[in-house]
């Protein structure tokens, strides 16, 4: 699968996380093996410009969210610099920092992305694990371990997984897993649909990036509103709403349609 050529002329958005265009896919890559690719507020920072730089390229269809190494993420780096905010002078976490307003707001910002893929390449520990559950999908490798020791290190969960966990493996599920800190295997992760799809380790980028190439052939107003429908509708047991939020997405659908047709 060869790279698009003068794909990678940007180089590194910085040192911790790499992006790379693959035909119509963004490829971006939280690289800091060093530190099993735990994050720190920089971090965030640089995933979510890359983020944003994916989007703001006609040429790319979906994007691809995965790390080097043997190792996902390895939750908050601990040892990271302090930052701070300049605002409020609040020291800026990882976490804090993906739930902001604006262009900071996590969900948000998936929510109006491109389709995006994730490949867990090995344990995702407490961010880790938190990140993935406002992606479109997860894609796990076989020696996965997906861990929430949030109430046992003094913490809670974050980046709205208190919200999207549950949409995913069913609110009691959900509260269990972070109750009893449970720390899931790849397999097991499967089996309660928090990820859709197990590989042999030594294929699952190729995987991901086939399966994100499929989705960029899409047609991308269709994609988006479809995208749309599905998370405004998740949580909502109101037949009124959901038929409204259907009803709006085809009327948006079919005007846009008929302005764009050729005369």
């Amino acid at each position: 699968m060869p790279d698009q050529p003068g794909s990678d002329a940007h180089g590194a958005l910085e040192s911790a996380v790499r992006y790379r265009q693959i035909g119509a896919v963004a490829l971006v890559e939280v690289d800091r093996p060093e530190r099993r690719n735990a994050w720190c507020a920089d971090t965030a920072r640089a995933l979510i410009a890359a983020l944003q730089r994916a989007n703001a390229a006609a040429e790319v269809g979906a994007i691809v969210l995965t790390a080097s190494g043997s190792t996902y993420c390895a939750g908050a780096d601990l040892k990271a610099e302090a930052r701070y905010d300049e605002g409020s002078g609040r020291r800026l976490t990882p976490a804090s920092f993906m739930m902001g307003s604006g262009e900071r707001n996590w969900i948000a910002l998936l929510a109006e992305s491109k389709p995006l893929v994730v490949a867990l390449n090995g344990p995702a520990v407490g961010i880790g694990a938190t990140h993935i559950l406002a992606a479109d999908i997860r894609l796990a490798a076989e020696s996965v371990s997906i861990a929430f020791p949030f109430l046992r290190l003094g913490a809670m969960p974050e980046c709205g997984s208190t919200a999207l966990l549950p949409q995913l493996v069913g609110a009691g599920r959900a509260l269990d897993l972070v109750l009893r800190n449970a720390t899931l295997s790849a397999r097991e992760a499967l089996d309660i649909g928090l990820v859709t799809a197990v590989y042999p380790d030594a294929q699952l980028r190729e995987e991901a990036v086939a399966l994100a190439g499929r989705l960029a052939q899409l047609p991308p107003l269709q994609v988006r509103l479809t995208r749309r429908m599905f998370r405004q509708n998740a949580a909502s047991g109101d037949a009124e709403s959901v038929m409204r939020v259907e009803n709006e997405a085809f009327i948006e659908l079919l005007r846009t349609l008929k302005r764009d047709k050729p005369l």
